[in-house]
């Protein structure tokens, strides 16, 4: 039996790709329509029902969570799609039979850890002219440590991980705050991930940025009933870009 909450999200995750990722891709010349596509970290699937809905030729995905991998097979519905469970930290990887036109990395690079490797995984899935899309928040925006997911109302604050200490010694006194949540948004703060520093990994990695749109408020935002704004040549200003756009979409592609 699905929850209400996991259709939900879904929901949720099929808008985000339906309505801002897939357009963004075929503006950006990597259309989804015919394409061979690998959803990486695909959560619930909402994002590969509507890759498969816009005429994917081929759709597949994984995830570390087996719950969601669950979840994911029977919101599928009828749709003929592959998913199974996968960690991008080892080394047999799902699906590496083939190469995609298109991979996709939703809201999941800013969480991990040996982003280099990450690159060129994500790299190794696409075909020579086939193209990587990442998304994540930067570190420096209003909820960059994801603090939204603490249940205190002024933790939850805009910029709170921003605050002196406010990770180390401030968060671990707060009460009643699951451990897990806890140690991810320290982890976050740890990582650090903003634009700059993930466009220095894409160009040390031998890939290039062929696609780049960033948000005062992010498509992911659609959830809390707010309408996404493009932040234009805003996110390209030296550290206000990386304080003001709360989610940035990279297109990615190998150099040839």
């Amino acid at each position: 039996m699905i929850e209400d909450r996991t259709k939900q999200y879904w929901k949720y995750e099929y808008n985000v790709a339906a309505k801002f990722m897939i357009p963004l891709l075929e503006q950006w010349g990597a259309p989804v329509k015919g394409a061979s596509v690998i959803d990486v970290g695909c959560g619930e699937g909402g994002g590969l029902c509507a890759m498969f809905d816009a005429g994917a030729a081929s759709c597949c995905g994984f995830d570390i969570e087996v719950g969601r991998v669950e979840a994911a097979k029977q919101l599928r519905g009828e749709r003929t799609m592959y998913i199974t469970i996968g960690n991008l930290y080892e080394e047999k990887l799902p699906y590496t039979e083939n190469q995609y036109d298109v991979v996709v990395l939703h809201d999941v690079f800013e969480h991990l850890d040996y982003k280099d490797d990450v690159v060129r995984k994500l790299a190794a899935y696409a075909k020579p002219t086939g193209k990587i899309m990442i998304t994540f928040p930067p570190y420096y925006s209003a909820y960059g440590a994801h603090q939204q997911l603490l249940h205190g109302a002024w933790p939850k604050l805009p910029f709170f991980h921003l605050l002196p200490f406010a990770l180390t010694k401030i968060l671990p006194r707060i009460k009643d705050e699951a451990p897990h949540i806890v140690e991810e948004i320290q982890k976050l703060g740890r990582l650090k991930m903003g634009m700059k520093k993930f466009e220095a990994i894409v160009e040390r990695n031998g890939l290039k940025v062929a696609g780049k749109q960033a948000y005062l408020i992010s498509p992911n935002h659609i959830r809390f009933g707010l309408k996404p704004i493009p932040a234009g040549k805003v996110a390209e200003i030296p550290i206000i870009g990386e304080v003001v756009c709360t989610g940035v979409v990279y297109l990615l592609a190998k150099s040839l």
